[in-house]
């Protein structure tokens, strides 16, 4: 910071100026004078005595923006000579310094010299173009011509040029656009980045007309007066030459009348709207004429064939080729012919196209040649079920039914079987299906049915087979339940038994029970003797 802005104490002289900066770290910036308790800004002063900076301990470190803007306005051009680990720091501070370069330097700096020779070739090469003080009613953009090997750029917020060779010419468009009127003149200044020279361009605006032609009587049709060449309309006049009389309308109805649709130029570029009426212009190209409610119609722009416009069998109106009595086609490109367009009935397209080229072009999904399928097409089998039913299998349930129905156009043949073709199954009126097939015949919405002779009708119910089936199944079903409650009650008694069998095989009786007593008592009298 104090290098480029203590110009008089450094010595910079009024030429190139390029500052080396050679390390091997990184760099301070605003804030890290929080650390030492620092806290007041940078104010961007020069504070150098006897070529040292004196306030150290006083301001933080200036910001990277802070000393991007004092190097170009001092013209000083910096060089970032920095180890390899610290290059891309160091050329991510040179993408916010205009007018920068960094280079490698080795571990003894022995590069020093040629890294500065090739640095400012690099900086030498490019131009950079802006300007400073620029007040806030102004706004400036750049239109930069580097030669015919580089791309031009158009509306920037600088000019710039890159690879800018010795005695190579470019060059600079600067647009300097005033976006409001203001009183007293205002000073833009605009110099190439690293260049001593400048450019100083005053500004000033013309917002009040100083018009003093006198008017005549004819000007704006009699119905106005030219102020500063354009027609001022009286009341109740409106138009450029106040040629529309207004009847509560405003210029914007007016030319919104002129408007094709939304998105559109009024008269579509190619006219003018008077009193909301397009007027079209002519044209410089020989025979063609411009027409249409809008002006959107011409008589050239149609299709070609044989490089000749509608093949030159026609005419063109407003891109449709109009084609003479013999012609047809787009471009008017072949003789009218329907000999390749007939079916086997000898109708065109089969009602349901057009013969175009001798071609069929089909309608509403049928396929050519003779526009006779359309396989995703849904065949009306509901719409005829009751015109085949009142035809060949009237019963009293239909009668009333076919006294409104209207079959007109319709024929149906009863067969004793069906072909292979899609068929169709319908209810009639005593719930049997009538099976049949539709064929399309030439044109729309007409068809020829084939029916099978032989209903599907369902046979009635038969009551007694199902009141005595369901009897029969919930007796045999109670049956069923009994036998199976028996094997398991039989299964379950076996086991019980079995179980007694085996405590009983395992039980003792051969002792004395000790709870028993005789009911017999023996006394016997010790002074007794048998003799």
């Amino acid at each position: 910071m104090q290098a480029a802005v203590c110009g008089d104490k450094i010595g910079w002289r009024n030429v190139t100026r390029l500052l080396l900066l050679a390390t091997d770290d990184g760099f301070h910036f605003a804030g890290d004078g929080k650390l030492a308790a620092i806290l007041t800004p940078n104010d961007g002063e020069c504070h150098l005595t006897n070529n040292e900076y004196t306030k150290s301990t006083e301001f933080d470190y200036p910001s990277v923006a802070q000393l991007a803007q004092k190097l170009e306005e001092n013209n000083i051009q910096p060089i970032f000579a920095v180890t390899k680990k610290m290059v891309p720091t160091y050329q991510a501070l040179s993408k916010l310094i205009p007018k920068s370069a960094v280079g490698e330097l080795s571990d003894d700096s022995s590069n020093v010299v040629q890294l500065i020779k090739e640095a400012y070739n690099n900086l030498r090469s490019q131009v950079i173009l802006e300007h400073k003080n620029l007040p806030n009613d102004i706004t400036i953009t750049y239109d930069s011509d580097c030669g015919d090997n580089q791309k031009k750029s158009q509306r920037e917020p600088k000019g710039r040029c890159d690879n800018v060779q010795i005695d190579q010419q470019i060059s600079f468009n600067v647009t300097i656009t005033a976006t409001r009127c203001f009183d007293n003149p205002q000073t833009v200044e605009i110099r190439p980045l690293g260049f001593t020279e400048s450019l100083k361009v005053t500004v000033s605006t013309r917002c009040k007309c100083e018009c003093d032609e006198p008017g005549r009587k004819d000007d704006c049709g009699g119905n106005g007066n030219i102020v500063c060449g354009i027609c001022s309309c009286k009341k109740g006049f409106l138009g450029k030459n106040c040629e529309c009389r207004a009847e509560e309308k405003t210029t914007q109805d007016l030319e919104s009348a002129c408007h094709r649709d939304n998105g559109s130029a009024i008269c579509s570029d190619a006219g003018e709207c008077i009193c909301g009426t397009c007027s079209c212009h002519g044209s410089d190209i020989q025979g063609k004429q411009i027409y249409g409610t809008y002006c959107e119609c011409d008589n050239m722009n149609c299709e070609l064939h044989n490089d000749k416009l509608c093949g030159g069998n026609g005419k063109c109106d407003c891109g449709t080729c109009k084609c003479n009595e013999e012609y047809e086609g787009s471009a008017c490109q072949c003789k009218k012919s329907i000999k390749s367009c007939l079916n086997s009935r000898n109708n065109v397209c089969s009602g349901r196209g057009s013969c175009v080229c001798d071609i069929c072009q089909c309608t509403n999904g049928y396929q050519p040649p003779f526009c006779e399928t359309c396989p995703g097409c849904a065949v009306p089998c509901a719409k005829y079920a009751l015109c085949i039913e009142c035809e060949h299998f009237k019963n009293e349930k239909n009668t009333e039914k076919c006294k409104t129905v209207n079959c007109t156009g319709f024929t149906a043949n009863i067969v004793e079987s069906l072909g292979k073709d899609k068929m169709c199954k319908e209810k009639d009126s005593v719930n049997c299906f009538m099976s049949f097939t539709l064929k399309e015949n030439d044109g729309f919405d007409s068809y020829s049915a084939t029916v099978l002779k032989d209903r599907e009708c369902p046979q009635p119910p038969n009551i007694v087979a199902i009141v005595g089936g369901t009897i029969a199944g919930v007796a045999l079903i109670g049956l069923l339940l009994l036998i199976l409650w028996k094997v398991v009650t039989e299964i379950y008694d076996r086991r019980e038994y079995h179980r007694f069998e085996k405590e009983k095989q395992k039980a003792k009786w051969d002792t004395a029970n000790p709870l028993f007593k005789s009911a017999t008592t023996v006394v016997v009298n010790p002074h007794f003797s048998s003799e």
